[in-house]
């Protein structure tokens, strides 16, 4: 799917050549785009929101019926106000329920929010969802509709589904997955549940046996207990877990073909598993308590053989000072040993602590050749608890806007380079822990840069940049 300042671009572009027809470098530009194939521009309309693409067959006779041909189709009932709502029914009923079957539909997505105010009865996106079908429908995408519980057996009954996204699904008249669906194609899978029975949804993995990638948010946990996710055929999975039950905190995966895991935690769980072929690993977990920290460590240690790994850990908003570190020292606790380890990317509040933590991770990854490290501003509103902002300034060597906010370094694999990160990093250290044990020679030149990353988010995913 393109994206949306691709498709902007391109309206303009439609209305720049179709402006001012009497100046000749317009009717040129006119008549050069006269010579394109249909099948073209109906590609092009394919990628603008619905809405934008009807409003081309007014520009010439030509175009008054190719918007009703793309394979993909979006319609967006926030386009109207709830007094034309009416005009968004016409115009689905229009491009979909009168479409020929000669013209296949590949991917369509709702956002009904405004529509599901004023329309209370299913039957017209029954029928819409079953001409879906029938036009051999393969990407489906629906936000925002309340009672989406109504139309699952419908959506699960389209066997040529690849990819579903469904809005947040809510306990209400909600009885459970279909037991006997169509979903043999479907790929790709993203879900939003609040308080649904976990075993409702350990059923319905269990029966889709094409599934590689699926985006699961949780929106609470407070009675949504689910201790595990299994599946032999997940090989990208996005985990976002809304808030926690205190008396559930281990989470586990048996995850054998898993590859990508992206990780979003909000009251931190225990995750453990087993995920033998993972790669690539994104994890931010927010509202970290101290306790914490010896669990992070046993998570790294599950996927401690990854190739990529971003790490972003930010503190219970009523902590008075940093945790101690983002990785445990403690006996007992052994700090992971990372074979395969590439790329390493660590968003934290950098202290000093913290740098020793990443001195050990050095040691810790024999083949690394990257590292970005990002710290993250704490929140300093709660100053009644006696959180004070100097306690909580970087200690990351100076990068090359003369500030400690971020560093990215690379070209580790060449050992001088890694000799001189580490001893940058230890200058900013005020401990001289025991596990250092290379010494560098205050003269070594530095053959690595800690580099500017243009553009780089708060909240990075360091997989993403590499």
């Amino acid at each position: 799917m393109a994206s949306s300042s691709s498709s902007t671009a391109i309206a303009m572009n439609l209305e720049t050549v179709f402006q001012d027809r009497g100046s000749p470098k317009k009717k040129a530009n006119q008549i050069s785009l006269s010579y394109l194939p249909d099948e073209l521009i109906i590609t092009i309309l394919s990628l603008l929101p619905t809405r934008t693409a009807v409003r081309t067959s007014v520009l010439c006779h030509r175009f008054q019926h190719l918007w009703e041909a793309p394979p993909s189709l979006q319609f967006n009932s926030k386009d109207f106000t709830l007094s034309k709502i009416d005009q968004f029914v016409a115009m689905i009923d229009h491009a979909l329920i009168c479409r020929s079957p000669s013209q296949p539909l590949q991917s369509l997505r709702l956002e009904l929010s405004r529509y599901q105010k004023i329309h209370k009865d299913d039957s017209f996106l029954c029928s819409l969802l079953v001409q879906a079908h029938s036009l051999g429908l393969r990407h489906l995408t629906i936000e925002n509709l309340w009672y989406v519980v109504n139309f699952l057996p419908t959506i699960f009954s389209i066997d040529s589904l690849e990819s579903l996204s469904l809005p947040i699904i809510i306990p209400y008249r909600f009885d459970g997955f279909p037991s006997r669906f169509g979903l043999t194609c479907l790929r790709s899978l993203s879900l939003r549940l609040y308080l649904i029975d976990s075993a409702k949804l350990h059923q319905l993995l269990s029966e889709l046996c094409s599934l590689e990638d699926l985006y699961l948010h949780i929106k609470s946990m407070d009675r949504f207990i689910l201790s595990s996710l299994s599946s032999q055929t997940i090989r990208k999975l996005h985990l976002t877990i809304g808030t926690g039950n205190p008396e559930f905190k281990t989470f586990r995966l048996f995850l054998p073909s898993l590859e990508l895991f992206h990780l979003e935690n909000l009251g931190f769980l225990h995750i453990h598993g087993e995920v033998p072929l993972l790669k690539r690993a994104l994890i931010s977990l927010y509202e970290v308590h101290a306790e914490d920290v010896n669990a992070v460590t046993k998570m790294l240690n599950c996927i401690s053989h990854v190739e990529e790994l971003s790490l972003h850990v930010t503190e219970y908003w009523g902590e008075k000072n940093p945790i101690p570190s983002f990785i445990s020292f403690k006996p007992g606790n052994n700090m992971p040993i990372f074979p395969n380890l590439k790329h390493l990317g660590v968003g934290r509040c950098f202290h000093e602590h913290d740098i020793e933590a990443v001195i050990m991770m050095l040691h810790k990854c024999p083949v690394l050749e990257s590292v970005m490290l990002v710290h993250e501003v704490p929140n300093f509103h709660h100053t009644e608890i006696g959180m004070k902002a100097k306690d909580w300034e970087s200690k990351l060597p100076l990068n090359d806007d003369g500030n400690c906010s971020y560093a990215y370094c690379t070209n580790l694999h060449l050992g001088e380079n890694r000799k001189e990160l580490v001893e940058l990093l230890r200058n900013r250290s005020a401990s001289k822990s025991s596990f250092f044990e290379d010494k560098v020679e205050s003269s070594t030149p530095i053959y690595f840069e800690i580099k500017r990353h243009k553009g780089l988010p708060v909240g990075f995913g360091f997989c993403d940049l590499c």
